[in-house]
């Protein structure tokens, strides 16, 4: 072959060479060697204590009767070990409600801080130890919820009966010591108490106790009895915090 033939040759391998080597694919680029590896997403944090729900806020009240005896319907008495641990209003509404199923039961006389013809709900009743030591009428004593959410505890059954009075009394419900949602339901749902919360906020100016006038005092009864009322021909509330 001549030597331009030769050289025509060469110089078509090579722009074939160069062609095909075009064609791959570049490689693929890695990480350098020292380069520390991509971090791992973290679990969120947990909620803060405040903002999770305690159990008070999420236990539910009991709404049947723990023991039947002589028709006496009473809570269970780990539920009444909690409730008499310290006032709880909110939990006393509920169950005073009309939908509650425990006995409710009405003072004979004034007894202590129990007031005549006070209704209170009973929680337990205590029977006299047979061959014990007598103790007052020897008839037994009950544990009593009142309307504030106090307990009376070991009060002689004999001051008690179960025939409702014309016109029940009431320990004074403290409508400071329920929180601001069941204030606001029984506010929305009742235009008596409606209309008693602002006459009070009127007559007492933001005052909850302590030296206040008589028309404040009667503001504040008046917004007690729109409470008991409401309360006692409601079928439900607003389930309280306990």
């Amino acid at each position: 072959m001549a030597p331009t033939a030769r050289a025509s040759a060469a110089l078509v391998a090579l722009v074939v060479l160069v062609a095909c080597g075009g064609a791959q694919p570049p490689p693929r680029s890695t990480p350098p060697s020292g380069a520390p590896p991509a971090p791992a997403a973290e679990a969120p944090p947990p909620p803060p204590e405040d903002a999770r729900p305690s159990p008070e806020a999420t236990a539910s009240l009991p709404d049947a009767c723990a023991g039947k005896s002589s028709d006496l319907c009473v809570p269970p008495a780990p539920f009444v070990e909690r409730l008499c641990g310290k006032p709880r209003q909110e939990v006393a509404l509920a169950l005073f409600a009309k939908s509650s199923p425990f006995t409710r039961l009405y003072l004979r006389g004034k007894v202590d801080e129990l007031a005549f013809d006070e209704e209170v709900l009973a929680l337990r009743f205590h029977e006299q130890n047979k061959g014990g030591m007598i103790v007052g009428s020897g008839n037994g004593t009950y544990d009593v919820l009142r309307w504030d959410g106090t307990c009376a505890m070991g009060v002689e059954a004999e001051v008690f009966t179960r025939a409702r009075p014309p016109k029940p009394r009431t320990a004074h419900v403290q409508w400071h010591r329920l929180g601001e949602r069941m204030q606001d339901a029984l506010i929305a749902a009742s235009d008596a108490v409606k209309r008693a919360h602002a006459r009070r906020g009127k007559e007492c100016k933001g005052a909850m106790s302590g030296d206040v006038s008589a028309a404040c005092e009667k503001a504040d009864a008046g917004l007690v009895d729109a409470v008991v009322e409401y309360v006692r021909a409601a079928r439900e509330l607003p389930a309280p915090e306990f």
